[in-house]
């Protein structure tokens, strides 16, 4: 069973791309790409597709309502460069992009999802992939699957909860993903609430293919090789986010010294005093030299 990174907004850069290998991922996706933006040359959009030549198993997310926009974009990113294959989100529950006939918007509307798979199938031969849920207010993911397969998917992720349900504690519903992987004629991998190696044990004898990590991953980018069984040592946890936590410092921008505190927020869950920690590094009285003697102090390391 192959273990992703899920493709997380604002956090599957390459740079933690890069971490998640390292931690044991057996592949990755990209942030979500929007069609749109890439079609209007935005620099910053167009950045999110590249692709670090030590990612051995990189999959581009796009995301979009209309086929000929999402074609436009696809062509013009496959010219910059090559990744393991395209996934389409068709699962995104954000307010924004549902109102853009996006994301989850398109479970509502599965004859749209089949033609945009349809046409990105005729401008690549690389993997094609959708990742949906189980629907947009009521179950309707058999058909969004069927659309997909009909129409040159690859392989399908499935989130089993509503978009209704967003990301709701207890109500991701495991056994959609195992009846839809026992129907369809193409891998199906089960995204959420994949935190242990014990949850890796419902899918035992079922067809599920493999698994993707979203949040689980946040703070703990070696959980990949926790959940294949390995033990992962303090020291090399230690080395993992002191690197981490040095790519934000070397950018030295705005958005940087946010994500360092972000990433030190989950990086600090379950540890002892996390709760002041937390609050010490969001205190924008704090700037940044004293938020890294804060996290030189709490985790031990040395920055």
């Amino acid at each position: 069973m192959e273990i992703y990174l899920a493709p997380l907004a604002e956090i599957t850069s390459k740079e933690f791309r890069l971490l998640s290998y390292e931690g044991g991922a057996d592949g990755c996706f990209s942030e979500m790409i929007s069609a749109k933006a890439v079609t209007l040359r935005n620099r910053k959009t167009i950045s999110l597709s590249e692709i670090d030549e030590r990612e051995p198993k990189t999959f581009l997310q796009f995301f979009g309502g209309d086929p000929e926009v999402i074609k436009e974009a696809a062509e013009k990113i496959l010219e910059r460069v090559t990744p393991a294959g395209i996934d389409i989100n068709a699962g995104c529950p954000v307010r924004k992009v549902v109102a853009a006939r996006a994301g989850s918007a398109l479970m509502d509307d599965p004859e749209r999802l089949g033609k945009i798979v349809k046409t990105l199938r005729g401008v690549t031969d690389l993997p094609l992939s959708v990742k949906i849920r189980k629907g947009f207010k009521t179950p309707n993911y058999e058909r969004c699957a069927a659309a997909a397969v009909e129409n040159g998917a690859d392989f399908l992720t499935i989130h089993p909860r509503l978009r209704t349900d967003m990301f709701s504690s207890g109500t991701c519903d495991f056994d959609v993903s195992i009846k839809l992987a026992e129907k369809l004629p193409i891998p199906v991998i089960h995204s959420g609430d994949i935190r242990e190696k014990s949850d890796l044990e419902r899918f035992e004898g079922t067809k599920i293919a493999g698994v993707m990590i979203g949040r689980g991953a946040l703070g703990k980018p070696w959980i990949f090789r926790e959940l294949k069984g390995e033990t992962v040592s303090d020291e090399e946890k230690k080395a993992m986010m002191t690197k981490h936590f040095r790519h934000y410092i070397d950018l030295d921008t705005k958005t940087a010294h946010t994500m360092i505190r972000r990433h030190a927020s989950w990086y600090s869950t379950g540890s002892r005093g996390s709760a002041d920690f937390r609050r010490f590094i969001f205190d924008q009285a704090n700037d940044i030299p004293q938020v890294v003697r804060i996290i030189n102090d709490f985790f031990e390391i040395e920055l």
